[in-house]
């Protein structure tokens, strides 16, 4: 009896035991951080999903979301190769270098948060003063001998590094400055051009912001789309798929709220919480108005492609391989794993919805809803 007894007790203990260890792996991911940048639209959604709570209808009770703002991707980037967050949103050219350090943590590109030809962080900017060009070409090549700056490690930079190879640009300086010293730099007359990204191009240009700069060309010159992406930690997904899977469902709620028309206002409002400090107008501008076409605009401001369809997958290859031209990277090709849209594609799929969900068409300056 005894030792009948002792049996029953190891059994129990065990069992115990497996009981709280399940309990100890579930408390691992009672909270995910969300990395995001408040003054960069392919954010946006992250601020309309936290005030509207629509990842809460997806999540576990007891599982919390910390959103993490931040003023780049690369900053984002490196804090989730840190592990201090598991979901980030950032342009593809930090996406890209975070998905190429194996060595440091395995970081996948999961979804697109939005798409354009050009028309968000591929844009050059310059002095207010600058001679009115005739086209693009005849403003880039007036960049010879100038100072250019941009946030090195962005999308900008990116695009600034493309017009100066196919173009043969030398500037006289190119430094490596935040959107707010670039903001800072064009106001006391120390900067001829820039690149950087929306809502700042909107806040200091001529279409609805301060006008001490103005836009010249877009990324239609080098033909460089602007790709918004979402990426998480490998680990995370692997361990908590079914977490992943239910912040998608919501980036996917948050997107379509975006898209519809009778909530642009709204979702400016709720914008305007985060990205503190930048007019209401020039949020909305930001997302829905329209790039000149004499500039190089397009009809389209951007598009929610949700998944990878072609041309992503071809703007990812053809970052990588400008990117290891560049010497930023080792490989020309994404590592195995690092690109994978599987649980966006089956979402859209158990939705009933296909790529694009949806294209926002640039409105001029007039339809601004908002005067401050």
């Amino acid at each position: 009896m005894k030792r009948q007894a002792r049996s029953l007790l190891w059994t129990a203990l065990i069992v115990a035991s497996c009981v709280f260890g399940a309990v100890g792996t579930a408390s691992a991911a009672t909270e995910v951080v969300v990395g995001f940048q408040p003054y960069d639209t392919i954010s946006y959604q992250v601020t309309v999903n936290q005030e509207l709570g629509l990842w809460k209808k997806y999540f576990p009770k007891d599982v919390k979301v910390e959103f993490q703002p931040a003023l780049q991707g690369s900053i984002i980037a490196n804090n989730m190769l840190a592990g201090k967050q598991q979901i980030g949103y950032m342009s593809v050219m930090p996406a890209t270098l975070a998905c190429t350090k194996p060595d440091q943590a395995d970081i996948r590109m999961v979804a697109s948060v939005g798409m354009s030809d050009g028309m968000r962080c591929s844009l050059l900017l310059v002095k207010k003063d600058a001679p009115k060009f005739k086209d693009q070409e005849e403003a880039i090549k007036w960049l010879n001998g100038k100072v250019v700056a941009a946030p090195k490690g962005s999308a900008a930079d990116q695009y600034l590094r493309m017009i100066f190879a196919k173009y043969n640009v030398k500037p006289a300086e190119y430094l490596n400055q935040s959107i707010e010293v670039i903001g800072s730099n064009f106001r006391i007359g120390k900067l001829d051009a820039a690149a950087m990204w929306e809502p700042t191009i909107s806040r200091i240009c001529d279409l609805v912001g301060e006008g001490i700069a103005r836009i010249a060309a877009t990324g239609t010159c080098v033909n460089n789309p602007d790709l918004g992406m979402m990426v998480m930690r490998g680990d995370f997904v692997d361990k908590h798929p079914e977490l992943a899977e239910a912040w998608l469902k919501a980036e996917l709620d948050a997107q379509l709220f975006l898209l519809d028309p009778k909530n642009w206002a709204q979702a400016v409002e709720m914008i305007s919480k985060t990205a503190t400090g930048v007019p209401k107008k020039v949020l909305w501008y930001s997302i829905y108005g329209q790039i000149p076409k004499d500039v190089g605009g397009t009809p389209a401001r951007e598009w929610k492609p949700f998944c990878f369809d072609d041309k992503i997958q071809k703007n990812i290859s053809d970052v990588f391989v400008f990117l290891q031209s560049e010497k930023l990277i080792k490989y020309d090709k994404p590592l195995p794993k690092t690109v994978d849209d599987s649980i966006a594609k089956k979402i859209l799929a158990e939705r009933g919805l296909k790529t694009p969900i949806g294209t926002i068409e640039g409105q001029p300056p007039e339809k601004v809803p908002f005067k401050d």
